[in-house]
């Protein structure tokens, strides 16, 4: 990462789940001065920041860190070899179409 990468993975580092536009990371980073000489100094550094997957955009010109997707671990079948590692598991909630609708009881044969 060059210079210019690292200022910027900075400055949206202190605000990781907002996004933040184009010209206002160009201010922040390169400073009024840097912005009024060239104006679009900034795109082809958030370019290949989006195609190296270091930052993510939302297709409207706006930028943020790309977040990580956190992996859960598949939890195992209680064995004797793993009782000692043995990890509570629920049931998942109910869908939102389903919460507080009642089931309907069994029917008589």
């Amino acid at each position: 990462m060059g210079t210019d990468e690292m200022q910027i993975y900075d400055f949206l580092k202190t605000a990781p789940n907002s996004y933040a536009s184009e010209r206002e990371i160009a201010r922040q980073v390169g400073g009024k001065a840097r912005l009024k000489r060239e104006p679009d100094w900034i795109r082809p550094v958030l370019t290949r920041m989006v195609r190296d997957e270091i930052i993510e955009t939302d297709g409207y010109g706006q930028y943020r860190i790309k977040l990580r997707e956190h992996n859960k671990p598949k939890p195992q079948k209680l064995t004797m070899d793993n009782w000692e590692n043995w990890q509570l598991v629920l049931e998942e909630e109910p869908k939102e179409e389903t919460r507080g609708v009642r089931p309907d009881p069994p029917r008589k044969s």
